[in-house]
């Protein structure tokens, strides 16, 4: 017995070497850091063993970083990296030099004392949306109370009344309000923050927009790749998997052969697909909705003549299809599973063309092999375990029957209709 990861529904693609994808503790702030690292606004704080950066959410930011956030945010960071800076403070750490030297000079900051500027106290929620305020251009000594920035901010969308003084504020909050603060209109202007830095040439519109679509939670942390081997030749026409969200590498083969000479079309869902030149296609899944793609190959012209002599030229192909399906729920109980849909007891699943059906059976997300299946006496079809699992329903007439399902003293029925 196997936990569902990944299955398949008709056997004929086979998975191997997967990583389950887990999330970050709050995805919110893990994708907002990841869209503005991504877009050259937040740096790590260090990188992990796999590679990735460590953001360190959990900590309380500093001045420093809180200065260097808003340099950032104002499109300055090669200008204040570039610059030479005079300033009076003693205290600020080599690398976060250039970041206050740009906010003194420019009178965005100021010090704790004539000589230091306490780059390494901690700032509160309020003072951080007082930097990003004063970003988009509005005046702490005129358009709001810089101890209570979070009441201007609510006015104007950018925050959703989460802050008030006191409380915890940490790195994560820093980015979760500099990400909302790129889709905020700048003071007396319809142009957003974002549209300002892609016309000062920070980033690119298309760079952007790749980074806010794609959940960086799942760039991050989804594993490279799971290879699938995609038979196209021969029955099923229809190859459902229950997959988790990452990037899956599909290799298809025709007459025992890999081949490249085939064309794909996402039919509906949320993904994306790409051919690699190799004959293999990325599919990347979001593991949230139904992922159906259509794969053609057998490409060729035909022409044909009817009988008054008209000569009709087409193109003809041969459709296969594969679905990607999230995973059943760890909390289903005895349920059947059938291309894209899980069937709960005691509803009813059939169509109208099919001469039989295969299906998956499943308890609690977790796909059974050593279960019985017992057609009712008046069922018009035959019911049959197969080797790897799967049940196969055998239509014997048209109409309508009952199948119970039994697994370690738990039952199930279900209705299979067949038209």
């Amino acid at each position: 017995m196997k936990k569902c990861v990944i299955t398949w529904l008709l056997i004929i693609a086979l998975l191997s070497s997967f990583v389950p994808v887990s999330f970050a503790a709050n995805s919110e702030e893990y994708n907002a850091a990841g869209v503005l690292y991504d877009i050259g606004l937040f740096s790590g704080t260090g990188t992990k063993a796999d590679g990735s950066p460590e953001f360190d959410l959990d900590r309380v930011p500093t001045r420093n970083e809180a200065v260097t956030m808003l340099v950032r945010l104002l499109g300055k960071d090669e200008e204040a990296k570039n610059g030479s800076w005079d300033i009076p403070f003693d205290d600020v750490a080599e690398w976060a030099k250039p970041y206050v030297g740009y906010a003194y000079a420019h009178g965005l900051t100021s010090g704790t004392s004539a000589t230091t500027f306490g780059g390494t106290a901690t700032i509160t929620a309020s003072q951080y949306l007082t930097f990003v305020l004063r970003a988009l251009g509005y005046d702490s000594s005129k358009d709001f109370a810089w101890d209570r920035a979070w009441e201007l901010s609510d006015k104007i969308g950018m925050t959703d009344g989460r802050y008030k003084a006191g409380g915890n504020f940490v790195r994560g909050d820093v980015a979760i309000i500099s990400r909302n603060a790129l889709d905020t209109e700048q003071k007396d202007s319809k142009q957003t923050l974002a549209d300002k830095l892609i016309a000062d040439k920070v980033f690119t519109k298309n760079k952007y927009k790749e980074s806010a679509e794609t959940p960086w939670v799942l760039k991050e942390q989804a594993p490279p790749s799971v290879p699938v081997t995609f038979l196209v030749e021969g029955e099923p026409v229809y190859i459902s998997l229950c997959a988790t969200a990452g990037t899956y590498t599909v290799t298809p083969f025709w007459n025992g052969e890999r081949f490249n000479d085939y064309e794909l079309e996402i039919e509906f869902g949320s993904g994306r697909v790409s051919q690699n030149g190799d004959g293999t296609f990325d599919v990347k899944y979001d593991g949230k909705d139904a992922l159906h793609i259509s794969l053609y190959y057998d490409i060729h012209p035909v022409e044909k003549i009817d009988a008054d002599g008209k000569k009709t030229s087409f193109i003809s192909k041969t459709k296969r299809s594969l679905s990607f399906n999230p995973p059943v729920p760890d909390n289903s109980g005895l349920v059947i599973v059938r291309n894209s849909s899980i069937i709960y007891p005691d509803k009813g699943f059939g169509d109208n063309y099919s001469p039989y059906f295969v299906v998956d059976v499943y308890y609690n997300g977790v796909r059974l092999t050593d279960y019985t299946a017992t057609a009712a006496a008046d069922a018009n079809f035959t019911a049959k375990i197969q080797a790897d699992g799967s049940l196969l329903l055998m239509k014997n007439t048209t109409g309508s029957g009952n199948i119970t399902i039994s697994w370690q003293g738990k039952t199930a029925d279900f209705r299979v209709v067949f038209n």
